[in-house]
């Protein structure tokens, strides 16, 4: 029965301890006051400065029993192994408090280290006695006795004299643990260890002192204080239990790594060894001596939790200590691995094998702010100090972020381990670290991650990244390979180089304004005409200082000259530019005299454009590098009602012209207006210019006009693809202020996009593409493109839409004024507007759309459907005369019409319905027709009513020139045999001027 009634005593004292936090010492115990840990008095909790007398030695227990009462001891601040302890004088120094019921428990277990001095006279560590008479003795005092100093645990009981322990132990001079242990459930209930090793132990009972204070550095408690201690004492704990061997081995174990003293016994936590690296701090432990006898959950001082072993069996051990006593964490970058860790670690002893534990941080003092939230916090446990192949385990942080835990953790004997996280990835030179690209480069997920160039490294960036920030270390450079993104989402901070290679973009993607910085640079090229007559239109991807000044451009030789002549040199080194055709523009519409001159040292704001004329090389490109800190952010600038502006993408990366549009809808009449030279242009006269607008809008694109002759470009086209959705780096352009108010740029406007691919387009550059199904193929919106060519080859692309957000009448945004004054021109025609572009919000059969053309050289025009998206295959779509009721299918051919009245003509309108029978030639006779004689060179007319009607004919070539005229003709028959071979157009003009016949026929 007393067998059953230990074994349930065991049980539930082992289910109770599990429950406190094992705050105490060794992780034995609660410093909260709930568990059996009724005292601990630890010198290292005490505030005071070296060598003062303090008189309160307070209860770090969590129970308050603080000892206020006595003379108190000279507190050292560093005393053994940096910890503080109090220096006892043998004379009166001591601590005192009145009598308290729960430190004088019934059983006890009680931990000191000490460091006595050897003396002829009684030396009280802790008195717990009453002895009134000399012969009633109560309580119990721990002595190291006079002369030979070995240690002594007394004992009173009622009406019989004091009963000794004595120990064969002198620690004198050296520091030292004592542990007494009482308790009533064994046969020898008193016993004493030195240093963890068993010194003595007796069979006597303890009657409770009831009524005396408790002394520590000296006794004799019933009157005056007597056998002062003389030395110094560090701590001393006390349970008000017989707590099991596990525990007092862990405690032990605490105490010898903390004050610096071996064990005699048990001394399994190694690593406080100077040679194992003094892991001496916060030493904690579990483990188990035999079935019951353990501990499974230690904390301590520190701010590791070990619990849960898997696999605990008797003389299983697991300690572990820090390497730094009273740390302040923080994190430092681990240059083997460059993570961030931190600046402390800790170290274990594990005897024999106890399976996987669970492991737990308290974070109270540890600043994880700087912790990415999108990365773990990361225990690491490696057999080496520097952590360079280490074992990983993610840690699962609590909502209130104040622990961090996981489980099934597996350590061996000797490893380090501590906290981690991931922050950066970096670029050393020769490698690559953490990123989740091509060799540990940044990738596309690493969004949360920095990216580090570190200093004097030079590498490449050959795959599309998108980092948290980018920062590059005087003398680093990173290159980063034409057509990849790297997308950042805060700052860029550029102490050395980055060079964005091809059609490498940059994209900054947070929403305030810039915080970029550095004194190194970012390097961007972009290449413009050469032709020195042509205008560039820029807008700078970079600053210097906030602003920048076209000075500030460079060729591969270095920085671009400039001076004041009429042309450009390119064959100085570097080139030299001419400043004369430096300009911005922000005035009213269609005032020339409002262009403002620059100079080369002009300081121009990121997203203002301006004019630069071409170099002159041979090559038709120029290439221009521009070096700076990479604008980026929000940009604003206040705009007036009517006037132009002259704008630019001021990123180094496209500029999706949706959002832009989008984002000043309120400000702007909603197109963008991009100039385009003909690559022919060879005069710096504005008469002489030939060129014009192309336009962008949230309905579609239009070219600017072309010269189709072949005789400036080998496809036959010689101007650039109608623009996408996305500007190009450096690209300016126009806009039109509708109301005042301010355009603003910002970072949700940029895109990445590659001009090779279509995807965006670069106007100025040499390139020549008509408007390609990629830039559209993602638009299921209904569009025609029409195409006019006048008789000298020039032509122009007018845009048809349709789109629910559109209405019948003017849809800012939707349709497009006509930016441009054309010698031959054509424009659709809503209200008092010509348009380029003109939005409908359906398609409907009925519409009849009214066209303007502008002739200013006779001849034969050409109309015809470019490219259509979404039109159904049974829509006609005719040009029709409202002069002659005539109507072209221009879905079957392209519509040739004589226009010999120079003028404006608006009897043109595009429908997509005949009102009558169709006649798709130009006459009223059906059955007229022509036939070509090879053989006598003669032209036969056939079925003309009546030859004497004809007033005049006229042969006309395909390009509107007049070859041939006659005012009469006597026979159905022409000679042509002095006409070269080719394609010639007839026109018969009647004496009625009712009827008149063209007709195309060939002559070979």
């Amino acid at each position: 029965m007393k067998y059953l009634k230990s074994i349930l005593i065991l049980i539930v004292f082992t289910f109770f301890n599990f429950s406190y936090s094992q705050t105490g010492p060794g992780g034995v115990g609660s410093n909260d006051g709930s568990s059996n840990l009724v005292l601990w008095l630890n010198a290292d909790d005490i505030t005071g400065t070296n060598g003062s007398t303090i008189t309160n030695w307070t209860d770090s227990s969590g129970n308050n029993y603080d000892f206020t009462v006595g003379n108190g001891a000279t507190f050292n601040t560093a005393t053994v192994n940096g910890y503080p302890a109090f220096n006892f004088d043998g004379t009166n120094d001591y601590f005192e408090r009145a009598f308290t019921s729960n430190i004088t428990p019934a059983e006890f277990t009680i931990f000191s280290s000490t460091n006595v001095n050897s003396s002829t006279s009684y030396k009280a560590v802790i008195s717990n006695r009453d002895d009134p008479s000399g012969s009633e003795t109560r309580g119990f005092i721990l002595y190291s006795i006079p002369n030979n100093n070995n240690w002594q645990f007394w004992t009173g009981r009622t009406n019989n004299p004091w009963q000794s322990t004595t120990g064969g132990t002198s620690t004198a001079g050296n520091w030292a643990g004592q542990t007494l242990q009482y308790t009533t459930a064994a046969t020898n209930n008193k016993t004493l260890y030195i240093n963890g090793s068993l010194d003595a132990t007796s069979t006597h009972t303890m009657a409770s002192n009831t009524v005396r204070p408790i002394r520590i550095g000296a006794g004799r408690n019933e009157i005056t204080p007597n056998y002062y201690f003389n030395g110094d004492i560090g701590e001393v704990i006390m349970y008000d239990t017989d707590i099991n061997a596990a525990q007092r081995i862990i405690v032990d174990n605490y105490l010898s790594a903390k004050y610096n003293y071996s064990l005699a016994a048990n001394d399994l936590y190694t690593q406080d060894n100077p040679a194992n690296g003094n892991f001496d701090h916060d030493v904690a432990g579990i483990g188990q001596v035999a079935s019951g006898i353990r501990h499974r959950n230690s904390q301590g001082t520190g701010i590791v939790r070990i619990s849960n072993p898997s696999a605990l069996s008797d003389g299983d051990y697991l300690f572990w200590g820090e390497e730094t006593k009273d740390p302040t964490y923080n994190f430092y970058t681990n240059t083997t691995n460059y993570y961030e860790q931190l600046n402390s670690k800790w170290r274990v002893s594990k005897i024999n094998d106890l399976g996987t534990v669970r492991v737990r941080f308290f974070l109270h003092s540890i600043d994880l702010t700087d912790k990415p939230s999108c990365q773990p916090l990361q225990l690491v446990v490696d057999n080496d100090s520097n952590f360079s192949s280490p074992t990983v385990y993610n840690l699962t942080i609590n909502s209130s972020e104040t622990r961090a835990t996981v489980s099934n953790v597996t350590f061996n004997d000797g490893d380090y381990f501590t906290l981690r996280y991931l922050d950066q990835i970096v670029w050393d030179g020769t490698n690559f670290f953490n990123g989740s690209g091509t060799e540990n480069a940044p990738g596309n997920t690493d969004s949360c991650l920095k990216f580090t160039i570190k200093s004097g490294a030079a590498g490449i960036l050959n795959n599309n990244a998108n980092v948290r920030e980018i920062e590059i270390e005087t003398g680093g450079t990173i290159s980063v390979s034409s057509g990849i993104s790297i997308s950042v989402e805060n700052q860029v901070v550029i102490n050395g180089v980055m060079n964005l290679l091809g059609e490498a973009q940059l994209i900054q993607n947070h929403s305030t304004t810039t915080s970029n910085s550095g004194s190194g640079y970012l390097s961007v090229n972009q290449q413009g005409s050469s032709n020195l007559h042509n205008y560039n239109y820029w807008s700078s991807p970079v600053n210097n200082g906030g602003s920048w000044q076209i000075g500030d451009l460079e060729d591969a030789n270095g920085v671009i000259n400039f001076n004041n002549a009429l042309n450009a040199n390119a064959n100085t080194t570097p080139i030299t530019l001419s400043s004369r055709w430096l300009y911005s523009f922000n005035g009213l519409s269609n005032t020339y005299s409002q262009w403002n001159s620059l100079s080369d040292t002009s300081n121009l704001l990121p997203g203002i454009g301006y004019t630069m004329k071409g170099s002159g090389t041979a090559s038709p490109e120029q290439e221009y590098i521009f070096k700076g800190i990479p604008n980026d952010g929000n940009y604003s600038y206040p705009a007036i009602a009517n006037n132009d502006f002259l704008v630019g993408n001021p990123y180094p990366s496209a500029l999706n012209a949706d959002q832009f549009i989008n984002d000043n809808s309120t400000v702007i009449d909603g197109t963008l207006y991009f100039w385009e030279h003909f690559t022919s242009n060879s005069s710096h006269y504005l008469a002489d210019y030939e060129g014009g607008y192309a336009t962008y809008n949230l309905m579609m694109p239009t070219p600017a006009v072309a010269d189709n002759s072949g005789l400036t470009s080998g496809d036959g086209y010689t101007s650039k693809a109608a623009p996408t959705s996305n500007i190009p780096i450096g690209q300016g352009f126009f806009v039109t202020i509708a109301n005042s108010g301010n355009l603003v740029f910002n970072n949700q406007q940029r895109i990445f996009a590659r001009e090779s691919l279509s995807e965006a387009i670069f106007y100025k550059s040499s390139l020549k593409n008509k408007i390609t199904a990629s830039s559209i193929s993602k638009d299921k919106r209904s569009k025609i493109w029409f195409s006019f060519k006048e008789p000298k080859n020039i032509t122009k692309i007018i845009g048809l839409g349709y789109d629910t957000k559109a209405s019948m009448l003017y849809d800012s945004g939707y349709d497009a004024k006509a930016y441009d004054d054309l010698r031959n021109d054509i424009n659709w025609i809503l209200g008092e507007n010509k348009l380029v572009v003109q939005a409908l919000p359906k398609i409907n059969i009925d519409d009849e759309l009214p066209l303007s053309i502008k002739v200013t050289d006779p001849g034969i025009y050409k109309f015809s459907i470019d490219k259509m998206q979404y039109i159904p295959d049974t829509m006609n779509v005719f040009l029709k005369d409202n002069h002659k009721n005539i109507y072209y299918n221009l879905r079957q051919d392209e519509a040739q019409v004589l226009l010999d009245n120079v003028g404006n003509h608006a009897e043109f309108s595009i429908v997509f319905k005949e009102d009558t029978i169709l006649n798709t030639a130009e006459f009223s006779n059906d059955n007229f027709f022509t036939t070509y004689n090879a053989e006598t060179k003669l032209l036969e007319l056939h079925n003309i009513d009546n030859l004497i009607n004809i007033e005049t004919l006229s042969i006309y070539s395909v390009l509107g020139q007049k070859i041939m005229h006659l005012n009469s003709l006597e026979t159905n028959t022409i000679n042509i045999s002095n006409l070269s071979n080719g394609i010639y157009i007839l026109k018969v003009n009647t004496k009625s001027h009712e009827n008149s016949i063209s007709y195309k026929f060939s002559k070979y």
